[in-house]
């Protein structure tokens, strides 16, 4: 161990170049400091619902305490896929029904617990377990549910036009299909201004590919929404054969959304009841490729965004999970 405080390590790269490099050990040109024994640990990611409880209490949690690794901790990462979450148990809901949280920017205690609460708007399909709150609202078949976007990526919380912040929904129709005709029951809020896209790329999946790209259909501009259920004819001609479809949304209605109009946050970003992919007959009939399913076996979605809301109009079938943050007690 160098005792030195300071020294000059010469890095010889050939014999036409060289380098220095200085480094001072004086404590008071110290910039910073740190303490390895607290800065450093282990982070325990992506546990399921109420696993948290089994798996970091106990003789497991002593096993990893036991490990070396300082201290321990967790994340959920949930508000991609069925729960919202709160980092700071201090904080406040929009209502007495719970609606949206806001935490407390200066917690007075450490923090040793987060809260997990299902989404019912969320659009992103995942393996439902038990048939309760894991699949998409816009292939469940029920029109009383509905996807709804994320309303801190509007207008009044970003500052933006909402055309710099578009969201999407991708319909994974499970194989090649021919496509020609799209059904969407809107909900509130609505698009005013959506695309209608198929992916290039054929079976590639265009969320881990580059080989394609997205395809307005020729019939799938709108630049005048007005909600409802709308059937979209996508094209008159040839019919392409597509895998994955996208509705692009780029402008919204801005109405409210059953939770009514008392927070703005109810009433900004986009909704859908329900999609529907296929064709439409000569005389009418709207025939559909879409599985809707309220659990295992529905279509597959994938969503930009979905609102952190948990106010329901329909009852949530479990209850919020409670993970118990853990860490041992470091070295001074």
């Amino acid at each position: 161990m160098l005792q030195a405080r300071t020294f000059i390590l010469l890095l010889w790269l050939g014999s036409a170049m060289s380098q220095s490099l200085v480094v001072d050990s004086t404590p008071s040109h110290a910039a910073n400091t740190f303490s390895p024994v607290r800065a450093m640990g282990a982070a325990v990611d992506r546990l399921g619902l109420g696993v948290a409880e089994k798996e970091l209490t106990g003789p497991m949690l002593q096993v990893l305490l036991d490990s070396g690794w300082q201290s321990i901790s967790y994340r959920q990462n949930t508000e991609l896929h069925a729960e919202a979450w709160h980092w700071n148990p201090r904080g406040t809901w929009s209502d007495a029904e719970k609606g949206y949280f806001t935490g407390s920017a200066t917690p007075a205690e450490t923090i040793r617990h987060s809260y997990g609460y299902a989404l019912p708007h969320r659009g992103t399909t995942r393996a439902a377990r038990g048939g309760t709150t894991y699949f998409s609202r816009l292939t469940d078949g029920d029109l009383d549910s509905y996807w709804k976007s994320n309303p801190y990526l509007t207008r009044p919380f970003t500052g933006e036009d909402d055309s710099l912040h578009p969201q999407w929904v991708i319909v994974d129709l499970g194989s090649l299909q021919p496509v020609s005709a799209i059904r969407i029951a809107w909900a509130e809020p609505y698009a005013t201004r959506y695309r209608v896209q198929f992916w290039t790329g054929g079976e590639q999946n265009p969320r881990r590919s580059t080989t394609g790209l997205w395809q307005t259909f020729p019939g799938g501009t709108v630049n005048d929404g007005r909600g409802g259920a709308v059937n979209l004819p996508l094209t008159t001609f040839q019919t392409p054969t597509a895998r994955y479809i996208r509705i692009l949304m780029i402008a919204s209605s801005n109405t409210c959304d059953n939770h009514g109009a008392a927070d703005r946050r109810n009433c900004v970003g986009y909704a859908i009841g329900e999609v529907y992919i296929g064709s439409i007959s000569k005389d009418g009939e709207f025939h559909d490729l879409v599985k809707h399913v309220a659990g295992t076996g529905q279509t597959t979605t994938i969503c930009s965004s979905v609102d952190p809301c948990t106010k329901l109009r329909i009852s949530m079938r479990r209850p919020a999970s409670r993970w118990v943050s853990t860490s041992s007690s470091p070295a001074a």
